[in-house]
């Protein structure tokens, strides 16, 4: 037997092609998370490309050069170890056999020793195969140690540093691949490594189902994809084309127990638990599939069961969770979108301000292209989600540190251009944000807003927020997490309200509140056009429209009112206008003779102090019931100890004095008053004037540096008054002067008092002495002497006057 032969054959052949076994490695550029907040999504290069490969389509010589050797029994594989034959048939050292069809060469086949056996099988050694495709220059090759046929069932072995090269760059190692060509099916059961251009991988074991273009890798099935190389020509490598990979981008490493590809249906899925990492970077889940296009491009990934992903960017790692996801990608393979379902959570992990998103629906995160690589742009999340904002990390002891949650039907969160942190977010449907105090202290708020719709903006850096606006009909609640007597519930409703956020801290700097607002504490109630809640001073100011505020008591209108519910006092500014439901509702304070008639205070500026039942009401106040007033620069109303107080220019008619006219009928007169102070005290029953008292009743006319009228228990009508210091009495024709003053409604007498008293009459004459009654109804005065045991008047002097005949 020569030591060499060589087989031209130019009739048609038909070729058996080994399906080479291979991968995609799909570049899931995928940056991440889904979740939330503040990631820039860096996606894997995972899976992608596809070139199946575990041998070449290599086997037609073996057929052809052993088909004309004569015919053995048939041979079946076992299971277990395969007995096969030991007579040689026929042995041919340095074999070689090139197959030519139409002058091209095909197939070349080179072996150390080629051994035929009479059981029907053959074996080579030191094998080196080529077969040539037809549309490609470059071979398939395939070399080994040993190669064993098997003639009847058409079955190869390769065994001993199987490595197998394909025209288009994959290359495979194993110590031993079979293949059977009748069922079309590769398969090595030990491990096997395998690469091409930036893909390479490894696995246990492999299986090729060429009929139903199908490849199964078992057992420490990893897969690495490097950052994208330029092919011969320059061009990218095929099957990453357009891929778009950055130069610096780190390798991903796809790692499951198992992975199948189906060429028929373009997909690649690993199982039993798959792992995508690339850097600090993961994908993962139960399953990971892959589909692909007819361009070798990553459509498609599917994660199935416990789906989890995570981003590791410095500063801005995140991840999600779910119980599935999905991943979509564009034209040039880069991540456009990816969509989680079921039990949705993903949360941001080391920025300033974690941010997380729960959900038991599902969430769709939009990607954007930024240079070379894809970024998050958008989330979108239904099934009522739950987005949380921590308080920043640096605030964590801070008493005054707050965190957020924001509750909605639909909530759409947005990134800046760099996909590193939150711009914007909008919440839609019964949208609720809960701002709760990190510490629960006794002067801490919890604050509630609830609206149909939120537009949220953030700072710079950090998932930080800067503002909350809520629309369509709002209403805000400010509750104390520890409650107690003097800390109520705070409510504002409007129809717009916008919630300014403190940097450092992340709680609740200010509400702005717009369109028909309305405030609520306890008893005490605001409205107006708009209005501002400052958390420093606790203070919601009523601004427009008319402002106005109430309680059980009373109500003010005035141009800005403001109420504090710290110091539980309200201040109104600009014609402020109260009203008190009824005298009644003073406490009592007021010198009105009406119980159940309302009384009206204004001035310019007013100030009340609820919890001391205090009113202060500051320039040209005026307070009245019916014709009765009193005015004053200030007047202050004290209602827990009912009692009223006037300072500066003070002018009051307040109660009235009993008179008999010329025929002697009994009449009322109203008492005008004016002094720099005065007060009144229901307790007493009592009116005290201070400075420059002027009192006109009647036809009498008071005069004194201080003067107390005593009213009657029944009705605002004077009992008694006492005038002192430089008193001076007028009426009409007479005048009186002293130290004091005494009035007595009962007898309408006057009891002057002085050293000496003095009444000049313009008919009778002057009188003087110590203490003198002036009967004001009768045209007489009296000049009192000593009488029982009294000390004596003194001396009486009297000038009478005499009338001409």
């Amino acid at each position: 037997m020569s030591n060499k032969q060589s087989t031209h054959h130019s009739s048609p052949i038909t070729h058996h092609f080994l399906p080479v076994t291979g991968f995609v490695m799909l570049e899931v550029r995928r940056r991440r998370d889904v979740a939330l907040l503040g990631l820039r999504a860096r996606a894997p290069h995972f899976l992608r490309a596809l070139a199946v490969v575990l041998a070449a389509g290599v086997v037609y010589f073996i057929i052809y050069s052993f088909t004309h050797t004569r015919r053995a029994n048939e041979f079946k594989l076992r299971s277990g170890k395969a007995e096969l034959s030991t007579n040689v048939v026929r042995r041919v050292e340095n074999y070689e056999r090139r197959v030519d069809e139409g002058g091209r060469l095909t197939m070349l086949v080179r072996a150390a020793v080629a051994t035929s056996f009479d059981d029907g099988h053959h074996e080579l050694t030191q094998v080196h195969i080529e077969q040539y495709p037809k549309d490609s220059q470059n071979a398939n090759r395939i070399d080994a140690r040993e190669a064993i046929y098997f003639n009847e069932t058409e079955q190869i072995a390769f065994s001993g540093a199987v490595r197998i090269e394909t025209a288009d760059r994959l290359k495979v190692s194993s110590e031993a691949v079979h293949y059977d060509m009748k069922n079309e099916r590769g398969e090595s059961q030990v491990p096997l490594s395998f690469s091409r251009d930036n893909v390479a991988g490894h696995a246990d074991a492999a299986t090729v189902e060429g009929k139903q273009k199908r490849v199964e890798l078992r057992g420490n099935v990893e897969i690495t994809v490097s950052p994208a190389a330029a092919g011969a020509n320059g061009a990218s490598p095929a099957g990453l084309a357009g891929v778009g990979v950055k130069g610096g981008d780190q390798p991903v490493t796809i790692r499951a127990p198992r992975g199948d590809f189906d060429q028929v249906k373009m997909q690649l899925a690993f199982s039993g638990g798959a792992t995508a990492e690339q850097g600090r970077d993961v994908m993962n889940g139960d399953t990971l599939t892959g589909f692909i296009s007819e361009h070798k491009k990553v459509q498609r990934i599917e994660a199935r069961g416990n789906s989890y992903l995570r981003s590791g960017a410095e500063g801005h790692a995140a991840e999600v969770r779910s119980v599935n996801m999905d991943f979509f990608f564009g034209a040039k393979q880069q991540l456009e979108r990816a969509v989680a379902s079921q039990q949705v959570r993903a949360r941001t992990l080391d920025s300033e301000s974690e941010a997380a998103l729960s959900t038991e629906t599902g969430v769709e995160v939009y990607f954007g292209e930024q240079g070379d690589q894809s970024v998050l742009r958008e989330m979108r999340a239904g099934g009522r989600p739950v987005v949380t904002l921590a308080a920043p990390r640096a605030q964590a002891g801070n008493p005054k540190a707050a965190n957020k949650r924001l509750t909605a039907n639909d909530v759409k969160l947005f990134w800046r251009a760099t996909g590193r942190d939150l711009e914007k977010a909008e919440a839609v449907g019964e949208a609720e944000l809960v701002v709760e105090p990190v510490q629960q202290t006794a002067t801490a708020d919890r604050k509630v807003l609830v609206a149909p719709r939120f537009d949220c903006d953030f700072l710079e850096q950090g998932n930080l927020a800067r503002e909350f606006r809520a629309t369509g009909g709002t209403k805000t609640t400010i509750t104390p997490v520890v409650p107690g007597e003097k800390r109520g519930v705070r409510t504002i409703t409007a129809d717009n309200v916008t919630a300014f956020f403190t940097r450092e801290t992340q709680d609740v700097e200010r509400v702005e509140a717009k369109g028909q607002t309305l405030f609520n504490e306890g008893e005490r109630n605001g409205q107006s056009e708009s209005a501002t809640y400052t958390t420093a001073d606790s203070t919601v100011r009523l601004r427009g429209g008319e402002p106005v505020a109430w309680d059980s008591h009373a109500r003010i209108k005035a141009t800005e009112i403001d109420t504090n519910a710290a110091t539980k006092i309200t201040s109104a500014r600009g014609h402020a206008q109260t009203t008190y439901y009824s005298q009644e509702q003073t406490g009592g304070a007021t010198p009105f003779s009406k119980v159940k008639s309302p009384v009206f205070v204004t001035s310019d500026s007013a100030e009340f102090r609820h919890d001391e039942g205090l009113g202060i009401y500051t320039g040209d106040a005026r307070a009245w019931q019916d014709d009765s007033f009193v005015r004053a620069d200030r007047i202050t109303i004290r209602r827990e100890s009912r009692r009223m107080e006037g300072e500066g220019h003070v002018q009051s008619a307040l109660y009235r004095a009993r008179r008999k006219d010329a025929s002697g009928n009994p009449t009322v007169v109203p008492v005008f008053a004016t002094s720099n102070r005065m007060f009144y005290s229901d307790t007493d029953r009592q009116l005290h004037y201070e400075g420059a008292v002027d009192i006109k009743q009647g036809t009498e006319r008071i005069n004194s540096e201080a003067a107390d009228v005593y009213l009657q228990k029944e009705q605002s009508e004077v009992d008694r008054m006492v005038a002192e210091r430089s008193v001076v009495v007028t009426q009409p024709g007479k005048k009186g002067t002293g130290d004091r003053g005494e009035y007595a409604a009962a007898d309408e007498t006057m009891v002057l008092t002085g050293n000496p008293a003095r009444v000049e009459d313009t008919e009778q004459g002057t009188t003087e002495g110590r203490r003198m009654t002036v009967y004001l109804r009768e045209n007489r005065v009296v000049s009192d002497s000593a009488a029982e045991g009294a000390r004596p008047a003194g001396r009486i002097h009297t000038v009478h006057k005499i009338k001409k005949p």
